[in-house]
C-alpha cells in the first residue's frame, strides 16, 4: 500500500471506526495491517508534537510512534511487556541519570514495520483516555510534490569547549592515565548554531539523510519530545538487539578518515587495524562487554575483526552474539552496560566523574540508549552522532575515544569528522 493511499483512504477508514467505539470503554485497543507503507515518508505528514522515529540498519524494521498513551516506569516494564507482549514501548534513556530512573512511552499511535507488513496499533489516549482521531496526527491534504523545506542561514555560532579548552581537557585525561586512575576517556564537545527563527526539525532531520546516503549505514533516529525540543541522530552503533533471548551487540570504537581513493582509503583501513593505539583502544571496548555478558549469558560468540566503513569515517567493528539467561530483560542490559568504553570510559565510575568535571555541560540524549522494547523483540541504538534542534539553536555533538597517546590536535579533528554529515546541512553544502 502507498502512502498516498493510506492517507487518502485507510485514515478514512480508521476514523470510521474510531469514532463508532468513542463510547465503548471496553475496547482498549485497534490494530491494522498494511504491506508497502514507509514509515519515513508517512513522517512528511506528521503533524503531532510527540514523534519517535527509529529505523534500524539491520534488516528491515522501523517504529513510528505518535503521541502519548501510557508511561511506563521502570519498576513497572516487566509486567507490562508480560501482560501486553505484542506492544512495542519507546525508549530514550539519558546519559547522565540512573537508567531505573528511566520512563518508557506507550505511544498512542505506533507503526512497527517489520519484513515488508507495517503493523498500526492504535490505543487511547494518556489526556482524554479515548482513542484520538487521525486528523490530530496526520495532515493527509498534505502536497508532499510542494514538500521543500528551507534551513535558513545560521547567525551565530560557538564552540564548547574552544580548542584550548580541549586541549586541556586531554591533558587532563593524559594526567588520569599516568595516575594509573583511567585506562580510556570518551570526551565530546560541541558546536552550536543560533537562528533568527525556529528551525524546522523534520526537514533539517530529511535534508541530513538525503545529503549524506546513510540509507544502509546508519540508523534513523528522531525523537520530537516536543515542539521545542527534537533529538536526532544518524548513529552507526548498535547498542543490542534482543530477539526473546537472542542478543546481538557490537564492539565498535577507533576510527580513521575515509581516502578520497581507493588507495587512499586501503591505506587509512591498514592504519585503523595496525596503530598500537587504535588496536588498544577498540579492544578495551570489547574485553569490557565481552566480560559483563559471560555472567549472565551462555554461547557467547565473538567474531572476526571487521572495518566498518561509512561515508564519512571507518571504524572497528566487532559483532558479539550471546544466548541470555532466563529471565534478562532489555533493561537489565542497559543497566549493566551503559555506557560501553566507546562512549564512557574505563573505569566507568571514575571516568564518569572526570567527564563531568571536564564537559561543559550534560549530554542527555547524546551517547545514550535509544530505541524500542518489547516482550519478545528489542533493538536499542547508541545516540552518537547527533543533534539537538531546541528552537532556533542547533546543537551539534562530536565525541572521541582518549587514551595514552591521545593528541589534543588528532582528536579535535575526529570530533569534527563525525560532526560533518550535519554541518553540509548547517552549511548549505
Amino acid at each position: 500500500m502507498k502512502t498516498e493511499r493510506f492517507l487518502k483512504e485507510e485514515l478514512q477508514k480508521i476514523h470510521s471506526t474510531l469514532k463508532t467505539s468513542l463510547n465503548n470503554d471496553d475496547q482498549s485497543i485497534f490494530r491494522f495491517q498494511y504491506d508497502e507503507i514507509d514509515t519515513c515518508e508517512l513522517l512528511n505528514h506528521v503533524t503531532c508534537e510527540k514523534i519517535f522515529y527509529f529505523k534500524s540498519k539491520y534488516g528491515d524494521f522501523s517504529c513510528l510512534g505518535l503521541g502519548h498513551s501510557e508511561t511506563v516506569k521502570s519498576r513497572e516494564l516487566n509486567d507490562f511487556t508480560k501482560k501486553y507482549p505484542d506492544l512495542f514501548l519507546t525508549a530514550a534513556f539519558s546519559f547522565e541519570e540512573n537508567a531505573l530512573d528511566t520512563e518508557f512511552i506507550l505511544p498512542e499511535w505506533i507503526f512497527i514495520r517489520r519484513d515488508g507488513i507495517t503493523e498500526l496499533t492504535i490505543n487511547k489516549s494518556y489526556e482524554y483516555k479515548n482513542f484520538s482521531t487521525p486528523n490530530l496526527f496526520f495532515n493527509s491534504s498534505f502536497d508532499l510534490n510542494l514538500y521543500d523545506p528551507f534551513i535558513p542561514p545560521w547567525q551565530s555560532y560557538e564552540e564548547h569547549p574552544e580548542h584550548d579548552q580541549w586541549a586541556e581537557m586531554i591533558k587532563a585525561a593524559d594526567q588520569q592515565f599516568l595516575n594509573g586512575e583511567l585506562q580510556k576517556i570518551v570526551l565530546s564537545r560541541k558546536k552550536i548554531f543560533g537562528y533568527e527563527c525556529p528551525v524546522e526539525p523534520m526537514a533539517f532531520f530529511k535534508a541530513a539523510m538525503a545529503q549524506n546516503n546513510f540509507a544502509q549505514s546508519s540508523y534513523a533516529i528522531f525523537n520530537q519530545i516536543n515542539f521545542g525540543e527534537t533529538f536526532i541522530s544518524l548513529t552507526p552503533e548498535k547498542f543490542f538487539t534482543i530477539k526473546d533471548q537472542s542478543f546481538e551487540s557490537i564492539s565498535l570504537a577507533a576510527s580513521a578518515p575515509r581516502g578520497v581513493t581507493e588507495q587512499e582509503d586501503a591505506v587509512y583501513e591498514e592504519s585503523l587495524n595496525t596503530s598500537e593505539k587504535l588496536v588498544r583502544e577498540h579492544n578495551i571496548v570489547t574485553e569490557e562487554i565481552v566480560k559483563k555478558i559471560k555472567t549472565i549469558s551462555t554461547e557467547l560468540i565473538v567474531s572476526p575483526l571487521q572495518t566498518m566503513k561509512l561515508p564519512y569515517i571507518q571504524h572497528r567493528s566487532v559483532p558479539i552474539a550471546a544466548k541470555l539467561n532466563p529471565g534478562i530483560t532489555a533493561l537489565d542490559l542497559v543497566v549493566l552496560l551503559h555506557p560501553t568504553p566507546a562512549v564512557g570510559g574505563i573505569p566507568w565510575d571514575k571516568a564518569r566523574n572526570k567527564i563531568l568535571e571536564l564537559e561543559p555541560g550534560p549530554r542527555k540524549y547524546y551517547a545514550a540508549p535509544i530505541g524500542v522494547i518489547s516482550e519478545h523483540y528489542s533493538e536499542m541504538a547508541v545516540g552518537i552522532r547527533a543533534a539537538l534542534i531546541e528552537a532556533a539553536k542547533i546543537t551539534l555533538y562530536g565525541g572521541a575515544g582518549i587514551v595514552s597517546g591521545s593528541t589534543a590536535e588528532e582528536e579535535w579533528l575526529e570530533t569534527g569528522i563525525k560532526m560533518n554529515p550535519y554541518l553540509k546541512v548547517v552549511n548549505h553544502e
